[in-house]
């Protein structure tokens, strides 16, 4: 499927309601991009190309300012987008979802930050040393006393070859913490594709399922089971498994947190 094809579905399935939620836009273009089965490295800028050809097309501004809003609401890649996501349908529910290297050094997340680091012996020196753990997304709330409490962590991969294995090591690593530990995929090279029923089901899944807390996948040919659900930017807070799931851990992991907006100034 060429260009310009894949660019007349996208035209066809958003042009009524395009603009009225720029991040579910361009999640739903990613999925029709990927469902086109187009090379794993072509998906995001062609997907870039689809939104600012249509908000353009739509009269919604010029060529420069499709591009500026293409940044803003896919953060320019697949972890922004599912952290704008995030913030954009569960932030007044009291939930805020960071990128993970910016509480480093971040005095307001002293705690935090100690409690996700990994102490380990190292033997050659007889030392400790601690090791961040792979969290793109870090998603937080606030008790009510406003101090801000870590309950779910997201590592956000392209494909299998983001080196999965070390997703399911960290989620080894943080078991006893509470919190849980998910994996966000476009799965670009279909390893999360094939359930139980299918004799070819991957390795990778196979791990994913017993480790991890929940797998979200926006690759639209997956078999579901209750570990392994698919990511659908346009589905409602009840129906999204994504976001349903966080606001359940939200008060299962922090009872007594504040259901209201969290401000990014809270870590400045």
């Amino acid at each position: 499927m060429n260009k310009e094809t894949i660019y007349q579905q996208v035209q066809k399935e958003l042009a009524k309601d395009f603009g009225e939620r720029p991040i579910e836009d361009v999640g739903r273009i990613l999925t029709i991009v990927q469902a086109s089965e187009v090379k794993e490295s072509e998906v995001i800028p062609l997907a870039q190309y689809c939104y600012t050809k249509l908000f353009v097309e739509l009269k919604r501004g010029n060529e420069n300012t499709a591009r500026q809003s293409w940044v803003v609401a896919s953060g320019n890649n697949f972890e922004g987008l599912v952290r704008n996501f995030i913030n954009d349908s569960l932030n007044s529910k009291g939930i805020l979802s960071v990128k993970g290297d910016r509480l480093l050094n971040n005095p307001r997340a002293k705690d935090i930050v100690n409690f996700l680091t990994l102490q380990a012996n190292r033997r050659c020196t007889q030392t400790a040393t601690g090791v961040w753990p792979d969290s793109d997304i870090v998603v937080l709330t606030k008790e009510k006393s406003g101090r801000l409490k870590v309950f779910a962590l997201l590592s956000c991969k392209t494909s299998d070859h983001s080196r999965n294995d070390a997703v399911l090591f960290w989620a080894l690593a943080l078991r006893n913490t509470g919190i849980k530990y998910c994996l966000v995929t476009q799965d670009l090279d279909d390893r999360y594709v094939k359930g139980d029923s299918d004799p070819r089901i991957s390795n990778i899944r196979r791990k994913s399922e017993a480790y991890l807390d929940r797998i979200y996948t926006t690759n639209p040919l997956t078999v579901e089971c209750t570990q392994v659900r698919k990511l659908d930017f346009k589905q409602s807070i009840i129906e999204n498994p994504l976001l349903s799931d966080l606001v359940k851990w939200q008060r299962d992991i922090v009872p007594n947190c504040i259901l209201e907006t969290i401000s990014e100034s809270a870590l400045t």
